[in-house]
């Protein structure tokens, strides 16, 4: 919704612009077919007033575009931050069913939290082993050590960005 919002207001400046501009074609051929005078100083008065207020509104609609194309990002990062937390936990659950499945005694195997489970399985990744290699070594799905590696790889990157700007 925010992104809709943000297309209406680009067009609406753009509109305003254009606006502008023809405007600006008009009462530049006005100000040549009146003569030089009183008249043409009127006309040159009006239309700085009209150039200095377009000025103005364009700087706080482009303050107001980057304020919201900021929050934008940041709640991006937010929901993106929580999919991952998300997948995690979905993927543990299924790891712990299958498990549960498979012994048939009914006693679940005590789960590393996420958090340490995590630096294992990034811990291990920097020492070389593969990613089938990790997931039979802590017990979960192949495709959560991939997510998790790939997770790190691009908040490393959005590290850097942020770092940038």
């Amino acid at each position: 919704m925010a992104l809709l919002e943000l297309k209406l207001l680009i067009v609406a400046q753009i509109v305003i612009d254009l606006i502008i501009l023809a405007l600006f074609f008009y009462l530049m051929r006005r100000f040549r077919s009146v003569r030089q005078g009183a008249m043409a100083g009127k006309w040159a008065e009006l239309f700085e007033g009209l150039l200095s207020d377009a000025d103005r509104v364009a700087d706080e609609f482009k303050t107001q575009l980057e304020e919201k194309h900021r929050l934008i990002r940041r709640l991006n990062e937010q929901l993106d931050r929580r999919i991952i937390s998300l997948n995690l936990l979905l993927n543990r659950s299924h790891v712990v069913l299958s498990s549960l499945r498979d012994k048939g005694d009914g006693a679940p195997p005590m789960p590393l939290s996420i958090v340490n489970q995590q630096a294992e399985i990034i811990k291990m990744a920097s020492e070389g082993h593969g990613t089938e290699e990790i997931a039979k070594a802590l017990s979960i799905p192949e495709g959560e050590v991939r997510l998790v590696l790939d997770l790190r790889k691009k908040l490393s990157q959005w590290d850097e960005k942020e770092r940038e700007v």
